[in-house]
């Protein structure tokens, strides 16, 4: 597996891991481009699906974010292996999203 960056507007954003460009490209229109319309930095939307969205190979600082943060998604005594693939981290901070009842109060 390869590691690779999205960048919105050529700001660094999150790094995946993926088999090759081809389907790391893919990956991102289909999936991941749209649902960083749904995370938020500050209250505004990571993507506004207009700007200009693009992946390339992650740099070795990125690589080094990701690596950290898969080896911490394993629990503790844990043996099994977690899947690379699907694994993302964001390289920004993140607002945390609401809870379904939290919003519906706000309502």
């Amino acid at each position: 597996m390869a590691l690779f960056t999205v960048e919105v507007e050529g700001r660094p954003i999150l790094v995946f891991a993926e088999e090759d460009r081809e389907a790391a490209e893919d990956l991102l229109s289909s999936t991941i481009g749209p649902d960083l319309q749904d995370f938020e930095e500050d209250g505004s939307p990571v993507w506004d699906g207009e700007g200009e969205l693009s992946v390339r190979e992650a740099d070795a600082a990125e690589a080094a974010q990701w690596e950290a943060g898969f080896a911490s998604s394993r629990a503790p005594g844990d043996t099994e292996i977690p899947e690379e693939e699907g694994y993302a981290v964001f390289l920004i901070e993140v607002d945390q999203p609401q809870e379904e009842d939290e919003e519906e109060e706000e309502d």
